[in-house]
């Protein structure tokens, strides 16, 4: 399981998104700008997202 918490990545996100695969948490979090009107995703937000992910510790 891999997780971000986007709070600080991305503009006005307080969520932390999680999923199976590093790709997933990706996509989630790319929707999630666009949602939170992110209108351009740049690569460096991209690279901000992908330093941001990591994987969740199971217990």
């Amino acid at each position: 399981m891999y997780e971000l918490n986007c709070h600080g990545v991305i503009p006005g996100c307080e969520r932390v998104i999680r999923a199976d695969s590093q790709a997933e948490v990706m996509r989630r979090a790319v929707m999630q700008a666009k949602q939170l009107g992110v209108e351009t995703i740049t690569q460096r937000l991209m690279d901000a997202i992908r330093d941001g992910m990591h994987e969740s510790v199971k217990h």
